[in-house]
């Protein structure tokens, strides 16, 4: 994990401010000042399941990292780092991060999510054409595109066929190759008016013309499914590139078949000679997924089409290399429960935030009692002339009009001349429009909507309790993050003299356990096993061996070398370490031989070779170092009843 995440993570720990907090039990002073006992219970109730230590969980051990949190924070404010203008400007962009969550429609949210889960259950298969617009087109464009669009589709309507339609009419650059069919898809794969117009039209039907940010859309639907669920399947990849070629990975992949058709263990196989490292570790293992999850359509159409727990492929070719895939499990589609939190996030993102932004902004409009000045919009409408749209516009500031109101948001004035600079800044000469009536409009609802969302951000903490509390964690935890940056990491970073004086008085810590070469065969076929054994025993090398025992198409020996650590490597427990020994491992009915080729003795790692470990271990020792120093520098004093109360309260 990142220092930084590290750190945040821990702010949420140990944010110390309470909001409205009732007096209570002192549990502790540090510098004098007071830590409640309601703090302590509530910090780690609510983060002790998210630690891992067993130790922290411990409610003096969960103490002790309390106090030194708090130290650290003392330490930080002593130096005035939270004066700092790179740490309140990060604290500023964060908290402008944060708010954009809380600027939202509850409600309207919660609706799109339901129909997003409701449209993951299935897929629609679609063709489209497409007649581009730009979303600021002049009126007599956009009206050009929206008659060409109907004309299209009363061709396909009165019979003509859809392909023929979509080559003569759509400006899709893909239509020529693919004319307009768009092939299977679920929900977050288009922009949502495409994804709304396909998922409401039926199946066989054309729909209406409607337009995204591309142009002007018909969309025919084609086919309809519900969503296959998910899978959880093992494979074993034979990957070709530039040390191997396709050929050579056929070639090797059928090899492993024909080891499976002998009964090799799946797993074993895997383990040994999958190219996927990051799944062979797992016996070939891959994390369960959904249709058009992987970007493999070969790949997920072998997964889906096995049907029993258990069954393997035939070798299937992607783009990544050769595959036998085994399926372990098919999984049903999730529960709305189980995905509601991701498909929230996932429609913020979409661009069906915009339908929560606008039901928002009507929230606002009410909860401040926000209506349109009319007479505001006929001023404006007056005094803007229609050259506006060829060069800047100016008014005067001495014009008595602008010091009239033109609404108010809470307890904040906005006055017609604050509108008329926000004209000005914004531009006329730009728009899409020749009209001033027109676009007062537009800008007047851009400035209402700005404001009421500026406003209602700037008093957000304020106003909401658990948008303070995590501003508040975060806060601490920034603070935290830049004095242990100063104080810690960067000493070591920079400390090289220091560093390798630490690093030559503890060599031992860094010692290079002894190694062993090792040549692997493997079969399921012990005659074979114990025929590679007997020559081996006679001094023969292994291309000769690999010519005597694999004369059989169906049946042979896989080889293979490599170098296992002593105390690391499961493998290397298996022999005992010996130059020239041969021992057998047998895995379910799977034999694997293995000879020592070379025996590399242990030695103490170079520092250059542990150089990261060695900061890592020079960090910790300056940690606890300095924290000796602030214990003596700033009075801790613990009221061990509170304690002995807050123990019996958590059953600990």
């Amino acid at each position: 994990m990142h220092k930084k995440s590290i750190i945040l993570f821990f702010g949420v720990i140990f944010s110390t401010i309470l909001y409205g907090q009732e007096k209570d039990q002192v549990l502790l002073t540090i510098n004098k000042s007071p830590v409640y006992r309601s703090e302590f219970k509530r910090v780690y109730l609510k983060n002790i399941d998210l630690v891992k230590d067993e130790s922290q969980k411990d409610i003096d051990e969960y103490l002790e990292l309390f106090i030194n949190y708090k130290l650290k924070l003392e330490e930080a404010r002593s130096q005035g780092l939270d004066k700092k203008e790179s740490y309140v400007k990060e604290l500023a962009g964060y908290k402008k991060q944060l708010s954009a969550s809380y600027l939202t429609d509850t409600k309207a949210s919660d609706a799109l999510v339901k129909e997003a889960y409701d449209r993951l259950r299935q897929r629609v298969n679609a063709s489209h054409i497409l007649v581009q617009v730009k979303p600021d087109a002049l009126p007599n464009d956009t009206l050009v595109a929206y008659e060409k669009i109907i004309e299209a589709r009363n061709k396909i309507i009165n019979g003509e066929d859809f392909k023929k339609v979509a080559v003569a009419y759509s400006q899709d650059p893909s239509v020529k190759k693919n004319g307009g069919d768009l092939g299977w898809f679920s929900a977050f794969r288009m922009v949502y008016p495409f994804e709304d117009a396909a998922f409401t039209t039926e199946v066989g039907k054309v729909s209406k013309p409607f337009r995204t940010r591309f142009g002007y859309h018909i969309v025919k639907v084609n086919n309809k499914e519900k969503s296959l669920g998910e899978v959880t399947v093992a494979h074993i990849m034979v990957s070709f590139n530039k040390d191997k070629t396709e050929e050579q990975a056929e070639k090797r992949i059928k090899e492993i078949q024909m080891q499976l058709q002998d009964k090799a263990s799946f797993e074993s196989l895997a383990k040994q000679y999958s190219d996927d490292r990051n799944t062979a570790i797992n016996g070939g293992k891959i994390n369960r997924f959904g249709q058009g999850a992987l970007n493999s359509e070969s790949f997920e159409k072998v997964a889906f089409g096995l049907k029993e727990k258990g069954e393997l492929s035939e070798p299937v070719k992607t783009k990544y290399g050769w595959h036998i895939v085994k399926l372990i499990e098919k999984h049903p589609p999730k529960t709305f429960e189980e995905l509601k939190g991701e498909l929230t996030q996932r429609v913020k993102k979409d661009s069906r935030s915009k339908l929560i932004t606008e039901s928002f902004i009507n929230t606002l409009k009410e909860k401040y009692g926000l209506e349109k000045n009319e007479k505001a919009l006929s001023y404006f409408k007056k005094i803007i002339p229609s050259t506006s749209f060829k060069e800047k516009w100016n008014f005067s500031e001495d014009d008595s009009n602008l010091k009239k109101n033109l609404f108010k948001i809470g307890d904040q004035n906005f006055t017609y001349l604050d509108f008329a600079r926000f004209i000005q800044n914004k531009g006329t000469r730009k728009s899409n429009t020749k009209e001033v009536a027109v676009l007062v409009d537009r800008i007047y609802e851009d400035y209402e909507s700005a404001m009421l969302l500026q406003y209602y951000e700037e008093n957000l903490e304020q106003d909401n309790q658990d948008f303070a509390n995590v501003i508040s964690e975060y806060r601490d935890g920034l603070l935290l993050f830049d004095l242990m940056e100063t104080k810690i990491w960067n000493a070591a970073k920079t400390d090289s003299i220091g560093l390798q004086k630490y690093y030559d008085s503890r060599k031992n810590n860094y010692i290079q356990n002894e190694s062993y070469k090792i040549m692997k065969a493997s079969s399921t076929n012990k005659e074979l096993i114990t025929k590679v054994e007997k020559l081996l025993k006679k001094g023969k090398d292994v291309n000769t061996i690999k010519k005597e025992v694999n004369t059989s198409a169906t049946n042979k020996v896989l080889f293979t070398e490599q170098i296992v650590e002593k105390e690391i490597d499961d493998l290397a427990s298996k022999f005992s370490g010996k130059s020239g020994e041969v021992v057998s491992a047998t895995e379910d009915n799977y034999i694997t031989l293995i000879k020592v080729l070379e025996v590399i003795p242990s030695r103490t790692k170079t520092f250059e070779e542990t150089k990261g470990k060695v900061i890592n271990d020079f960090q910790e020792d300056l940690e606890k170092q300095w924290l000796n120093e602030l214990r003596g520098k700033y009075s801790v004093e613990l009221n061990e009843k509170t304690l002995k109360k807050i123990k019996k309260e958590l059953s600990i």
